[in-house]
């Protein structure tokens, strides 16, 4: 077999492949779409991060939790969500929703992406660190009020506030001076009570280092808040190599299925290609013609119709070819052949996980090898043809 037949066999094999990649793609963000993965996710990770991690106890998870249904009742972060209106969505939303355990509450949907300036304006809102500061007493040459202080005594607040005799209406009086009537009723009946430890930790260490940035209280709001937005950033990024992961898991399970409801024989694919020249001729043809059909709709069409009248070795129709007759013991040739069928379907649902984006990259460098060199850069008044 010469080098051609090898990059043609290729071609053709990774053409195939392309074409599966996309309906699993299309399927799986279908099943996402309706589901809610990237809302539900989204919003599990931003409890963990306020609960400062799965490894914290469950107390904290359930006050992270009933914060995070306060964050998302929020104006800004409520006007994200754009729910269906659709009868027969609404419908199957429901459905799914309850045999969740309405992770998104008493809503049907959810936003799939939060920016962090909300986030940490939201945040900040939520748990009235800006109405705070207003009641702080003046900075003196003895008391250097500062955010790291305000959130040090936040957890004091509700129980000190009422309890003159206690360690805790000292602590108070540092940071905001006389306690009047006005901020004792703003503390017992405006402040969060649902409020993490872990988190109040985690923000009073933001807090810390904006102190070391910016030396002014109103310029360390500012800073703190672009910390808080950092960390809600860098959080998100681990959660997204979650999602993925796990996108990944269910990717391996919708290729591993279209493989077998296809009957797509990794092996089979090869020996056909290898020996049936038409065929190979006809996918290969149709890659090198059409390769940036992935954007173009109408060309996939006419490719996805071309390749319909051509006897593409998938389906169940080359099961007969699939388990040819050979002399010898009958049945071991048989359990070999199904282990090598069940072989091929792994190996296809595999290779069709892996997404059209990396096989349309592949056809491409495999496509240039097979016509010798890229094309030309084409002339425009921009930019003059390259000699």
């Amino acid at each position: 077999m010469n080098l051609p037949v090898v990059v043609d066999i290729t071609v053709g094999l990774v053409f195939i492949y392309l074409i599966l990649s996309l309906l699993a793609s299309e399927i799986q963000e279908l099943i996402t779409t309706f589901l809610q993965w990237r809302a539900k996710h989204l919003k599990n990770s931003i409890e963990l991060l306020l609960a400062g991690g799965s490894e914290t106890e469950e107390s904290d998870i359930t006050k992270a939790r009933n914060l995070v249904h306060k964050l998302y009742n929020d104006p800004l972060i409520n006007s994200l969500n754009q729910q269906t209106k659709e009868k027969i969505e609404k419908q199957f939303r429901e459905n799914t929703k309850s045999s969740n355990k309405k992770p998104l509450g008493d809503k049907q949907s959810a936003p799939s992406y939060l920016p962090s300036e909300t986030f940490a304006i939201t945040l900040l809102d939520t748990l009235k660190i800006p109405q705070l500061i207003n009641y702080v007493k003046h900075p003196s040459d003895e008391v250097q009020t500062n955010l790291h202080m305000i959130l040090a005594s936040y957890k004091e607040l509700q129980a000190g506030i009422n309890d003159p005799n206690s360690e805790s209406y000292k602590t108070i009086q540092t940071v905001y001076g006389d306690i009047d009537q006005e901020f004792r009723d703003f503390v017992n009946q405006e402040l969060p009570n649902d409020v993490p430890d872990s988190l109040i930790n985690s923000l009073r260490v933001l807090a810390q280092r904006s102190r070391i940035k910016v030396g002014d209280l109103t310029e360390e709001i500012n800073q703190f808040k672009n910390e808080v937005e950092t960390w809600f950033d860098r959080s998100m990024d681990r959660a997204s190599g979650v999602y993925k992961r796990n996108a990944k898991g269910v990717a391996i399970i919708i290729g591993i299925s279209i493989a077998i409801l296809t009957n797509t024989d990794t092996f089979h694919l090869i020996n056909r290609l290898s020996q049936d020249s038409v065929i190979r001729s006809a996918i290969t043809q149709s890659a090198s013609q059409r390769a940036d059909y992935i954007n173009d709709q109408e060309a996939r069409s006419k490719i996805e119709k071309l390749l319909g009248n051509a006897s593409i070795p998938i389906g169940w129709q080359n099961l007969n070819q699939q388990f040819e007759p050979n002399s010898g013991n009958v049945l071991l040739i048989t359990i070999w052949q199904v282990f090598r069928l069940i072989c091929g379907w792994i190996v296809s649902g595999l290779a069709i996980a892996m997404g059209a984006p990396f096989w349309f990259d592949i056809l491409n460098k495999f496509i240039n090898v097979r016509n010798a060199g890229p094309k030309p850069a084409a002339y425009t008044k921009d930019q003059p043809s390259q000699k």
